[in-house]
């Protein structure tokens, strides 16, 4: 058997039990929290209305992110004609599979086909890849543009194809468009890539006209189109609260801001986290190439996201792929019996672990969200639903109909006629006597009511 046939086989064979660990169990999450319902809705919006480009949630422009993410869950929905569980988390389990064997290219180019097969592996068994592969939020599409983009980098700079910076920069163009200004992240590991390479002559080696250009294209429309649907609200509202000060403000006490984003980067990278200071230290130590895109590829990514004032789990995610590169590159060096051998079960046991874990997880989520008696009693009722305290859009979403957020139960109180009332507990407890408990529902074990009145 030849090499190429080799590897062929092995690519097959990453992508079979990546596949079978990424898509088993697709769907199969309940929808628990409005960032995880916000783009399935907003993608039931595109199809029922059509509205591409700003999609509504509650008769509201999404102005939040640019809607990329919600057009791969309306593609992928469209032959079904509805958003389900499955069709919303399907982008995201494709996105995922790309990450891995994007992952393998990239180590398969710029070190070697075996190290490349090794961190398709470890990419594909990492905590935040099964998680998010099932989760209908953006990020793993996020992950996916951005590590096609530095696949892009290393061939036009690595492996001798220059005109391939163009695709460089329309894919970092497309990462924009899956989370707004997250996606710019490939240029500043680029950027970082050049200055320990070639120091600062190494900014022009970035320089291309037609690809700034492109990216300028793709990136200016949307700001535009925001800014024109939303006016002086998405300045104030977007831009400056929800971009600025949730990535600038810091009010977290000095060492939460150092133990936060460590924290969050090993656990979306466990269990191969504990692998990743002496993979670190040892690829410090030597600086070929490869190595130095993918410690400047992690260190960009961690860096940016560390400074954000939001630390959150999944933000982490883009981080896999280099990590998995350097830790699979620090593997290849060392002399183990077997190691092949070796490699392999410690990958079925992992993935074994993993896919039991997320059974388990998958049964508790269900144990704790039931909106069955809430969906039951809406199914065929007239009048607008409100909500107060609750996850309105978790709930938009199994309902399929509008609920439409009340800054306080006197808004809702002034509606005239039959309407609706999703309240927590403590929020219902202010309703008046005229107004009835309709049914009961549990979100993520949090108690919510539904209150009608005529």
């Amino acid at each position: 058997m030849d090499v190429s046939s080799a590897g062929r086989q092995l690519t097959w064979l990453l992508a079979i039990g990546g596949a079978v660990l990424l898509f088993f169990d697709t769907g199969a999450r309940v929808l628990a929290t409005n960032d995880e319902a916000r783009f399935p809705v907003m993608a039931r919006d595109i199809l029922a209305t059509g509205r591409w480009f700003l999609p509504e949630i509650g008769g509201v422009p999404m102005l939040n992110k640019p809607p990329l993410h919600a057009w791969l869950i309306a593609l992928g929905s469209w032959p079904a004609g509805a958003v389900t569980q499955r069709t919303a988390a399907l982008p995201s389990g494709v996105a995922a599979l790309g990450v891995v064997l994007a992952t393998a290219w990239i180590g398969a180019r710029v070190f070697s086909p075996a190290v490349g097969v090794v961190a398709g592996l470890l990419s594909a068994t990492m905590a935040g890849m099964v998680d998010l592969a099932r989760s209908p939020v953006p990020d793993m599409t996020l992950t996916m543009a951005t590590t096609a983009a530095m696949a892009a980098f290393a061939a036009a700079e690595l492996g001798g194809r220059p005109r391939l910076l163009l695709a460089f920069y329309a894919l970092t163009g497309v990462a924009f468009w899956t989370k707004g200004p997250a996606g710019l992240l490939p240029l500043v590991a680029a950027l970082l890539y050049q200055l320990l390479s070639h120091r600062w002559a190494g900014v022009r080696r970035l320089a291309s006209p037609a690809g700034l250009g492109l990216l300028i294209v793709l990136v200016v429309p949307w700001w535009l189109l925001a800014a024109h649907a939303g006016g002086a609200l998405f300045v104030r509202d977007v831009v400056v609260s929800d971009m600025l000060r949730g990535y600038f403000t810091l009010d977290a006490a000095p060492w939460r801001r150092v133990t936060a984003p460590i924290a969050q980067a090993a656990a979306v990278l466990f269990p191969w986290s504990t692998l990743l200071p002496v993979a670190a230290w040892s690829a410090s130590r030597r600086l070929d190439p490869g190595t130095r895109l993918a410690l400047a590829w992690a260190v960009a990514v961690f860096a940016l996201t560390a400074l954000s004032h939001r630390q959150r789990f999944r933000y982490y995610l883009p981080l896999c792929p280099p990590v998995a590169l350097l830790v699979a590159a620090w593997l290849d060096r060392i002399r183990l019996p077997r190691r092949e051998t070796l490699v392999a079960v410690v990958w079925i046991v992992t993935a074994t672990a993993f896919a039991a874990w997320e059974i388990q997880a998958v049964a508790q989520r269900h144990t704790a969200t039931d909106l069955r008696a809430v969906v039951r009693e809406l199914a065929s009722a007239p009048g607008p639903v409100f909500a107060i305290d609750a996850p309105e859009i978790v709930f938009a979403f199994y309902l399929e109909r509008p609920v439409v957020v009340a800054a306080s139960y006197a808004d809702f109180a002034r509606v005239e006629g039959r309407a609706y009332l999703i309240a927590s507990e403590r929020q219902a407890q202010s309703a008046a006597a005229s107004v009835r408990r309709v049914a009961a529902a549990r979100v993520a074990d949090r108690p919510f009511v539904l209150l009608g009145k005529e």
